[in-house]
């Protein structure tokens, strides 16, 4: 201020001095009277739209917004079809002569399981309870205890299906007598194992569905009449599953299963329909070390298959992405465990 005073005083001896003195004096008032009111202007304008504000589709949608749980512990599932795990203290529940497994064999099993240390182990051609229970001691001995366990029994039948898990079985939907669909008395063989299990998360728990089947067998004087059984029993199952995944369409769903049929066999072509809607199954497609898939030597057949598979739901298959650890375990360090290998994959 002090400087536009002496610049006023030398300008004024002049006339034409007088107008640029006005002109600045002006200019200095506009200032102080405006600036602090456009500053504030600048300030509230609107900032640009954030990237997290444009179009987005589903797939590119952050994984915690879909509430996919990030940095939860994988909970691991094994399949294991045991070849007729039978022990002395289980009850026959038929006509047909039952060869008990050997105690070598059965220690066999016990390493197999153990070998990748699932938490949750869905096991196929189980004599019953006890030898559920047999399994179960010789796997605590090695460090795996499951105080949560599960077997579905049906009479006429003597392979069972039975689960073993690390957390807690908070529903049982088992069921038995399985009516066949189309059918007014026949039944599938081994009924449909389905429990959910609860397992520990950072800030809730997270359930778990899991469905287990043993289709029927190719073993027969008649292989068009087991086909045409098996085809029934899968669209059974199916039925099952569509009615679950209704009531519950944001529950992670797993489906283990013997099917005796491989993934291009006409009878479970029913598994991944209707493809594109929300209850599409998806085929899990595991492989050992060598890159190899098969789960079974058929001898009948001569031919290598892949009879072990799991199926999962859209939201299972959406937490667990396309890069989910899963495999298959090889048996040749432990021949005579059982005929089939174990299957297994991360879930989350």
């Amino acid at each position: 201020m002090i400087r536009l005073l002496r610049q006023f005083a030398r300008l004024t001896r002049r006339t034409d001095g007088l107008i640029i003195v006005l002109g600045l004096l002006l200019t200095y008032l506009l200032i102080q009277l405006y600036g602090s009111g456009l500053q504030a202007a600048v300030n509230e304008q609107p900032a640009p739209p954030a990237a997290a504000e444009a179009p987005r589709d589903q797939e590119a949608e952050p994984a915690a917004a879909r509430g996919v749980p990030r940095g939860e512990a994988a909970v691991r599932f094994l399949m294991y079809n045991t070849q007729n795990y039978f022990v002395e203290a289980d009850v026959a529940r038929s006509q047909h002569t039952r060869r008990i497994k050997t105690l070598q064999e059965r220690e066999l099993v016990a390493d197999t399981v153990a070998e990748v240390r699932p938490d949750v182990v869905g096991l196929v051609e189980m004599g019953g309870p006890a030898a559920l229970d047999d399994l179960a001691e010789r796997l605590a001995k090695r460090g795996l205890v499951y105080k949560n366990r599960r077997v579905l029994t049906r009479w006429g039948e003597d392979r069972a299906l039975a689960i073993l898990s690390r957390y807690p079985i908070v529903e049982d939907h088992s069921q038995a007598e399985c009516r066949l669909v189309g059918q007014t008395n026949r039944r599938m063989l081994r009924g449909i194992l389905d429990v959910t299990i609860s397992a520990p998360g950072k800030k809730s728990e997270r359930r778990f569905r899991i469905v287990g089947v043993h289709l029927k067998s190719r073993v027969g004087d008649n292989p068009s009449a087991a086909q045409a059984l098996r085809a029934r029993e899968a669209r059974t199952l199916v039925e099952h599953v569509q009615q679950v995944m209704q009531r519950k369409p944001n529950e992670p769903l797993l489906i283990f299963g013997d099917w005796n049929d491989g993934p291009g066999d006409a009878a479970l072509s029913v598994m991944t329909q209707p493809r594109g809607s929300r209850f599409t199954l998806r085929r899990l497609s595991p492989v050992d070390s060598r890159g190899e898939g098969w789960t079974l030597y058929y001898k009948n057949g001569n031919e290598y298959c892949t009879f072990d598979q799991i199926y999962v739901n859209s939201e299972l298959s959406r937490r667990m992405g396309r890069k989910s650890e899963m495999g298959v375990i090889s048996n040749e360090k432990r021949r005579g465990a059982s005929d089939h290998r174990a299957v297994w994959c991360d879930m989350r």
